[in-house]
C-alpha cells in the first residue's frame, strides 16, 4: 500500500485538498493535508529553514517524500540526493523537477561516494521504528558520512503526554520505552498496515550517539518538545558536545 505516492499523485494531478488519516496508539484521529508535503521554501517552519541553510557538499535527503525540501536545496544551487521507499513518491519527485532521486530503503542503502550532510527531517528519526534500533540508524549514517561530515535529525520528545498537573512526569514504567507509536496511514478509503515510529527524546540521542562515537548538539528547540540535533563524528571540527544538551 503505498499511501503516500497515491495521495501526491492526486495532488499534481489537481486534488489540492486531498488529507490523509492518520491514527495512532497513543492519540485521536487526524487528517494531514497533503498540501503540507508541498510547501515552498517560504512555508516551511523556522526549523527546516535553519537546517536547509547549513546543508553543504554533498547532500543526502532521507525519506524526502515529495521532495520540498530537495528542491529547496536545488534552488540553492546544491545537488541533493533524495530518497524514499515509496516508488509513488520518488516518481511526484521527478516530475518535480527533482534531478538525483533513488526509490530505496535508507537501512540497504550503500552510496559510492559518501556525503557531506545527511537530513532525516520531519520527525526523521522516527525510521528507526524502536528505541534499540536508533544505534543501527547512527552507524549506517556515520559510515556514509565524509569527514567533518554532518547529520541532522529532527525528532519530538513524547514526555509532555505523561506530565501531572502539578508539572511532575508520571511514565508507566511497565511499557514500552515511551516514544515508540504505533501508527496507520489512510487514503481514500485504504489502509496501511500498522508500522511503528519513533519519536526520541534527546537525552537517549545523545547516548546512542556516544556510544557510536558521535557527538550531538540540540540546534533548535520548538515550542512543541520538537528539536533538531546536530551529530557528528567526535573530533570533528566545531563539533557538539551531549553537555548542550
Amino acid at each position: 500500500m503505498d499511501i503516500f505516492g497515491d495521495a501526491f499523485s492526486d495532488y499534481i494531478r489537481g486534488n489540492i485538498k486531498g488529507r490523509i488519516t492518520v491514527r495512532t496508539n497513543i492519540s485521536d484521529e487526524e487528517k494531514l493535508p497533503v498540501a503540507y508535503f508541498f510547501r515552498s521554501p517560504g512555508q516551511m517552519p523556522p526549523w527546516e529553514k535553519l537546517v536547509l541553510e547549513k546543508c553543504r557538499g554533498r547532500i543526502l535527503d532521507v525519506g524526502a517524500g515529495a521532495g520540498s525540501h530537495s528542491i529547496a536545496l536545488q534552488a540553492a544551487g546544491m545537488q541533493p540526493l533524495a530518497i524514499d521507499i515509496s516508488p509513488g513518491a520518488v516518481e511526484v519527485m521527478k516530475s518535480r523537477g527533482v534531478k538525483n532521486v533513488l526509490c530505496r530503503d535508507f537501512f540497504s542503502y550503500t552510496p559510492e561516494k559518501g556525503f557531506d550532510t545527511i537530513l532525516f527531517l520531519m520527525n526523521g528519526a522516527g525510521i528507526a521504528g524502536k528505541l534499540d534500533r536508533v544505534e543501527r540508524l547512527l552507524r549506517h549514517a556515520s559510515d556514509m558520512l565524509n569527514e567533518g561530515g554532518v547529520i541532522y535529525i529532527e525528532s519530538t520528545d513524547l514526555i509532555y503526554l505523561y506530565e501531572e498537573e502539578d508539572g511532575s512526569i508520571r511514565v508507566p514504567m511497565n511499557e514500552s520505552y515511551y516514544g515508540e507509536v504505533e501508527y496507520v496511514l489512510g487514503y481514500r478509503g485504504k489502509y496501511s498496515r500498522p508500522f511503528p515510529w519513533l519519536f526520541l527524546d534527546p537525552g537517549n540521542l545523545a547516548g546512542i550517539a556516544d556510544d557510536c562515537g558521535l557527538s550531538t548538539e540540540v540546534i533548535y528547540r520548538g515550542e512543541d518538545y520538537n528539536y533538531v540535533a546536530e551529530i557528528r563524528k567526535t573530533g570533528s571540527a566545531e563539533a557538539g558536545s551531549t553537555s548542550d544538551l
